[in-house]
């Protein structure tokens, strides 16, 4: 089944009931209503299995992670060097998935609401006052800083 969603085939309850008795799950007592059944109802909140898949993600690339710098510790050749950096190598990669396992599971913080813009008025621009400048404007370019002429 999981091989047809992935192909993104037509999962309808005549392909469901023939792959349950190539299976051979209706030879073990289950009808087929009880077969159509199972699968047309939810088993969980999404929101659930959601956080399990991430939940079994961080915990492989745990796992992942410490196969990894028990390679680099048991291998004589390598010095401190390599063996701190192919460690944080392979701690950054489990940084990511810990990252979304602390933002699957975090609590919803509420957006605030943002203050509404200014309304827009009719007419003219009002002039800018400026301060009048007490050195007068320059028509040749300051040479740069740090060079002689």
């Amino acid at each position: 089944m999981a091989a047809l969603a992935h192909r993104e085939e037509a999962i309808d309850p005549v392909t469901v009931l023939w792959e349950a008795q190539v299976r051979g799950v209706l030879a073990a007592g289950i009808t087929p209503p009880e077969v159509v059944a199972l699968l047309s109802v939810p088993a969980g909140s999404a929101c659930y299995w959601g956080t399990r898949i991430v939940e079994n993600a961080l915990l492989t690339r745990a796992r992942h992670t410490a196969d990894q710098v028990t390679a680099y510790t048991a291998d004589p050749s390598n010095g401190v060097h390599q063996l701190i950096a192919g460690s944080r190598r392979a701690l950054a990669g489990l940084a990511s998935v810990r990252h979304r396992w602390q933002h699957a599971t975090r609590p919803a913080v509420p957006v605030p609401a943002r203050p509404e813009a200014a309304a827009s008025r009719a007419g003219p621009r009002r002039p800018t006052t400026t301060s009048p400048s007490p050195f007068p404007p320059s028509s040749s370019p300051r040479p740069a800083a740090g060079r002689t002429p």
